[in-house]
């Protein structure tokens, strides 16, 4: 351990094998430790509100072989995804990619339409675009966005995002209120979350790359 762990949301790290691994302490309710390394090297580890310094040391430990063989692997799957974003695209992948923004704007509205009667909200426009950091948006007026590489996703995936929009018709905020209400049409909300975290900078890569190959 290269420094005295600190609080959430400060920057902690962590040098194995003269490799230097920046984290970010994550406080909850639960009693148990986990560790998450999303693409690009973003590590997350999960502590109790009351955690042992010395635990957490011996739990690092543990899992030092996992954390650099994963952290050294999403360094280079967004390096790879990066490049190949950077190649001038093929009439292949234009075509497939038009294809699929065809589906997502008849698919996600239809989802959209289902939740907002199940919620009991109303909407304006719906907007499907190709958006590069944002899964969805919702307008103080009721406009809603959503990005159409969502149609990648797992279907419950999708449908969280739509919820997730959907609710800041009633709460435009992310306060208890938003996500009571957003747990009561989907209590297992966090499920996806945790999904896109991870997946979210690859799963719609890897459909495009796995597709053009066959």
């Amino acid at each position: 351990m290269k420094k005295k762990i600190s609080d959430e949301k400060k920057e902690n790290q962590i040098t194995y094998q003269n490799v230097e691994i920046p984290f970010c302490l994550k406080k909850s309710n639960r009693k148990t430790y986990g560790i998450y390394i999303a693409p690009g090297g973003v590590v997350t580890v999960k502590v109790p509100n009351r955690y042992s310094e010395t635990f957490l040391r011996t739990f690092f430990a543990e899992k030092e072989s996992w954390i650099i063989k994963k952290y050294q692997e999403s360094l280079l799957l967004e390096r790879e995804q990066n490049e190949w974003d950077d190649k001038p695209k093929s009439k292949e992948r234009i075509a497939l990619e038009n294809r699929y923004k065809k589906a997502a704007k008849e698919y996600i509205p239809k989802r959209v339409e289902h939740y907002a009667s199940l919620i009991g909200v109303s909407y304006a426009k719906i907007s499907i675009r190709d958006q590069k950091t944002r899964w969805g948006s919702c307008s103080s007026s009721g406009m809603l966005s959503f990005n159409y590489k969502l149609i990648f996703a797992p279907p419950r995936v999708l449908d969280y995002i739509v919820v997730h929009e959907l609710c800041h018709r009633k709460e435009m905020n992310h306060s208890k209120a938003f996500w009571s209400l957003v747990a009561e049409i989907m209590p297992e909300y966090k499920e996806y979350q945790y999904w896109l975290k991870i997946n979210g900078k690859t799963f719609y890569h890897k459909f495009l790359q796995e597709t053009l190959k066959r």
